[in-house]
């Protein structure tokens, strides 16, 4: 028998299905019923009696990845905010508001899009011309440092080479600083089942299945991707009235794709790698970043780290000095050297070329008629679904699978008008039912010590819940303060998309000036949550906080549906990650050696079990040592739901309905949605 942990919902499920007699007659209104295979005994298949009739209900069309309640909900909120965007100007709209219908109604406008040609050439124009339609003589003069790479990370909110984000001090959780990464460590969001990528993230994908393919020859031209960027260029070379040779053109793409193959490789090492290592801190500062460059580089490097970073954060608002910190990860050092000498060796019209290819291959959905069709023809060839105008635009607007950009703005109007904002009341009883179960849980663990379950208990009353949407979507006057630098024309979508998403970047690097526990790094409409461990806290944007996951006729189903899913993101504050942010969220280990060891024996059963299981559709076996915390969460989210759920009931007032017990209703409830959290 495997040993028990935090969690041990698995064996309670199947004690409980065991239970099960006859079934009910189903009221027509009700969800889950159709989605039920009852033709199967649940105590073979709970999966299937749960959800076997859900491929019927909802049958997978053509040029679907998948289909569960994530993509049905997304899709729900996602039409509602089309009909707010879509509707007329009114004079009681926000200033914000206005921005954003005037942002939508400008992104529609195909006819007026198809008028305005070659709409990338003003960019061409204001960065000083495009080198992969120029002559080798005009390349020869490309001029493309350190600070032209920031400003342009800043001009077109556009992660250049570097990804930079303001991040959480490991040392002092009052401030941030600055994290540098490259996209060979992380790329954001590219492997999210339940939601189809947006363009932005197909575009890094191609990017990186580009760059691992090899060196870029020839006779991949036919590839998909290829052909993309060729038919890029060669309407630039028409827009710039260029004369530069097809031979020239693909020369010069294959210089830009082993550069960017370099980048995604994290950079170039020297031939006799002796790297001055940069000082052991856990964080160091940009004067510290300009020394160490001097002493590995000389005079061969030319950076000004404060120039470059200010760059980036041109419309935060903040200054950076010298003393500016940045975190101090292991391998950073490493990580800094490889990519400035890849960038050292390579011309500055191959820097550039692939500065503004990024760009550009990021605004092409906003293109005129030439880019679009280019776009679609793509999309096509990757079996990439191409939605129509009105849903790209819409969810452009609103970020549904992004940052903050104007959704706080249409927010306003979501929870006005089509939210019932006393639901989140329910809720909030929701989440206390949960922390009172998980506190329970704590106090009855036989794994940590004394020490360890004081921390815990600490860590878990501190945890912060912020919900449904920011403060400053409440009120007209908050909200249009905080948009009023983004300027929004009603003839100028390839403006306004390159200004948003230069807004969306400023937003996140200004909270490099203080560090604010609730701030919304997310978009209120995106049908997920997040435990976030640096700040100690949890986010439910709107979005999730709709039927089928919360506000459905009973409140079991409710505390088995989004209730696992709050217990899944604290759960997450206490798993082998967890384990090293303490309770206010600097990174401090608190667990005892005696108490690490002993989470590590009893977690070793999840290994063991959740290896067992084959994937078809890979024709593999799950990895369940990197699952691991993801595993555990599911766990102990149904686990504390569970017992949250029994607080309910002990209160009273509770319907149970469908001939079910409470504890049957709750699994059925549970098994019936899918549970991927992020």
């Amino acid at each position: 028998m495997m040993q028990k942990l935090v969690v041990w919902s698995y064996f309670l499920i199947a004690g409980i299905v065991a239970s099960f007699g006859p079934i009910g007659l189903f009221r027509e209104d009700d969800a889950f019923p159709r989605y039920m295979n009852t033709s199967v005994d649940p105590c073979d298949d709970f999966y299937e009696y749960t959800c076997g009739n859900f491929k019927n209900v909802h049958p997978l069309n053509k040029g679907e990845m998948n289909v569960d309640h994530f993509t049905l909900l997304e899709s729900k909120i996602t039409e509602i905010a089309n009909l707010i965007l879509s509707s007329q100007i009114i004079p009681e709209d926000p200033q914000a508001l206005r921005k954003a219908k005037s942002a939508y109604h400008a992104c529609v406008d195909s006819n007026f899009l198809n008028e305005r040609k070659h709409p990338e050439l003003a960019i061409v124009e204001e960065e000083g011309g495009f080198p992969m339609v120029q002559t080798d003589s005009a390349r020869d003069e490309v001029n493309f440092g350190w600070d032209d790479i920031g400003r342009f990370v800043g001009t077109y909110g556009v992660q250049m080479i570097f990804e930079v984000k303001a991040y959480a001090s490991a040392d002092d959780p009052t401030k941030n600083v600055i994290m540098f990464q490259t996209d060979s460590m992380e790329n954001p969001a590219l492997f999210r089942p339940h939601f189809e990528l947006n363009h932005e993230q197909i575009i890094e994908k191609s990017f990186m299945e580009m760059s691992g393919a090899g060196t870029y020859r020839r006779a991949r031209s036919v590839a998909p991707f290829d052909v993309y960027l060729t038919q890029l260029a060669h309407k630039m070379r028409t827009a710039t009235r260029s004369l530069v040779s097809d031979e020239v053109i693909e020369s010069n793409i294959q210089k830009m794709a082993n550069f960017m193959r370099g980048v995604y490789a994290g950079g170039y090492p020297s031939e006799n790698e002796n790297i001055i290592p940069l000082k052991n801190s856990s964080t160091v500062t940009l004067k510290d970043l300009n020394e160490w460059t001097a002493q590995n580089f000389g005079q061969q490097v030319k950076i000004d780290w404060v120039q470059y970073v200010e760059s980036i954060f041109k419309f935060t608002g903040l200054t950076m000095t010298e003393d500016t910190e940045v975190m101090r990860f292991i391998g950073l050092d490493t990580m800094l050297y490889r990519i400035l000498n890849l960038v050292r060796l390579t011309h500055p019209s191959v820097v550039k070329d692939f500065a503004m290819t990024r760009a550009l291959l990021y605004m092409a959905p906003d293109g005129d008629q030439e880019s679009r069709q280019a776009l679609e023809e793509y999309y096509t060839k990757i079996n990439v679904t191409n939605i129509p105008r009105e849903k790209y635009c819409t969810r452009k607007i609103i970020d549904s699978v992004g940052t903050a950009g104007l959704s706080f703005a249409v927010a306003y109007e979501y929870q006005l008008r089509h939210f019932n904002v006393n639901s989140l009341t329910k809720a909030l009883e929701m989440i206390r039912d949960l922390q009172s179960s998980f506190e329970q849980t704590l106090k009855e663990s036989s794994w940590m010590d004394d020490k360890s379950k004081e921390l815990a208990l600490k860590k878990l009353r501190n945890v912060l819940t912020i919900m449904a949407y920011p403060k400053v979507a409440e009120k007209q006057s908050k909200l249009n303060k905080f948009y009023q630098n983004l300027r929004i024309c009603k003839w100028d979508n390839f403006g306004n998309m390159k200004r948003i998403r230069a807004f969306k970047l400023a937003y996140l690097l200004s909270q490099m000036e203080k560090r604010d526990r609730a701030f919304w790094d997310k978009s209120p409409f995106e049908v997920n949550a997040y435990y976030n461990r640096a700040n100690n806290r949890i986010i439910f944007p709107v979005g999730i906080l709709n039927p089928i996951f919360f506000g459905t006729s009973s409140s079991i189903l409710d505390y088995a549906r989004i209730g696992s899913i709050i217990g899944h993101e604290i759960t997450h504050g206490f798993d082998m990650q967890g384990a090293y942010y303490d309770p206010d969220g600097s990174m401090e280990p608190w667990w005892t050696p005696e108490t690490r060891l002993a989470f590590y024996n009893k977690s070793r059963c999840f290994v063991e079990q959740y290896s067992k299981y084959y994937v078809p559709q890979t024709d593999s076996y799950i990895n369940a040592t990197i699952t691991l915390n993801e595993n555990i969460a599911d766990n102990g989210g149904v686990r504390g739901s569970y017992r949250a759920m029994k607080k309910l009931l002990e209160r009273g007032g509770v319907h149970v309905s469908h001939n079910f017990t409470s504890d049957q209703l709750f699994f059925i409830g549970f098994g019936s949605v899918s549970n991927f959290i992020s």
